[in-house]
């Protein structure tokens, strides 16, 4: 199968952390900013007649407002389902700091409430349709656990699908470090991921030889942007 990773458009944390190189007063969901939105519909008229995103067959979003409202446009461009992935989150998960700046976790949003967002969003079938997404938490630095969620991603997607399918995931540049660690085992090498940009891998049949790793299309491609819709 092909995996094509995308990262979610511009949120209003990373605009507050371009503007002060920090995160106080951030978001635990934070939704797109303007330019966000911008970015989300000129990938979604790119993906109307690139090859590559022409032959995407299903389509994923992490549960966050973010990568949600980034995969609308993109799914009414392709025709889709955006089917949630509750594990394909963030590293962190959604948190807020107490007074002692120590992080506890927060839930996310229900079906109903991120329906508002896309429309097309389908609900993991493990979760309850009336209860909201847990929200993920995880330990602060705890890069063991964002590994092996990762894998578990990873190792979801190829058990649903054939060689022939091609999944788009839309998802968060710093789990996408150990999406990438995990299929590549590059150790801690950091690659570059703007917003909305993405990245592609053939992955090895289940029976391939142990030898055959992925296939890297490419990383970080963002030929959909023009100079002034570039953001980190």
């Amino acid at each position: 199968m092909r995996l094509l990773l995308i990262r979610h458009a511009q949120s209003t944390n990373n605009l507050l952390y371009a503007e002060t190189g920090g995160s106080e007063g951030r978001s635990h969901d934070p939704p797109l900013t303007p330019l966000g939105h911008q970015q989300a519909q000129a990938l979604a008229d790119f993906a109307r007649t690139d090859p590559t995103f022409q032959a995407v067959t299903h389509l994923y979003s992490s549960l966050t407002t973010r990568a949600v409202q980034t995969a609308a446009p993109l799914a009414a461009a392709l025709g889709l389902g955006v089917q949630g992935l509750a594990h394909a989150h963030e590293t962190g998960g959604l948190f807020l700091r107490d007074e002692s700046g120590a992080g506890y976790g927060v839930p996310g949003k229900t079906h109903a409430e991120l329906l508002t967002e896309n429309p097309a969003l389908r609900w993991p079938a493990d979760l309850s349709a009336a209860d909201a997404w847990a929200g993920g938490f995880e330990r602060e630095g705890d890069e063991a656990a964002f590994l092996a969620r990762a894998a578990r991603v990873l190792e979801d997607l190829r058990a649903a699908h054939g060689p022939e399918d091609v999944a788009a995931l839309v998802t968060h540049g710093h789990f996408t470090q150990f999406l990438l660690r995990s299929l590549l085992g590059h150790g801690a090498a950091y690659f570059m991921v703007y917003n909305t940009s993405t990245t592609l891998l053939t992955l090895p049949a289940p029976d391939a030889l142990p030898d055959w790793g992925p296939l890297v299309g490419w990383v970080n491609r963002f030929d959909h942007l023009g100079a002034d819709l570039l953001s980190q």
